[in-house]
């Protein structure tokens, strides 16, 4: 099993998106730890296909447009995956 599916596979349970958005979080992790950078040019130029960089940048910028995350679940998720010992409180960020 590849990285990508592998990704796919562990947040599967937990999210009800459906399987191209899973795919595009996958993509986008994996993206995020070979870059080590969030922008979002150099996020396209390693996403998927080099060749389609500035189609992956438009799809980038279109996902997080129209992407809503409820930061809560997923950082209830990522907790439940360290397995810190409580107690522990989860704080929002202030930016």
């Amino acid at each position: 099993m590849n990285e990508i599916a592998r990704i796919q596979a562990a947040w599967r349970p937990h999210l009800s998106w459906h399987g191209a958005r899973l795919e595009f979080l996958a993509l986008f992790l994996v993206a995020l730890v070979r870059v080590e950078t969030v922008n979002l040019d150099k996020l396209a130029s390693v996403f998927a296909n080099r060749a389609q960089s500035a189609s992956n940048h438009q799809r980038l910028t279109r996902c997080f447009r129209k992407l809503v995350i409820d930061f809560d679940e997923i950082a209830q998720i990522v907790v439940s995956w360290s397995q810190l010992p409580e107690p522990w409180t989860l704080r929002a960020s202030p930016f």
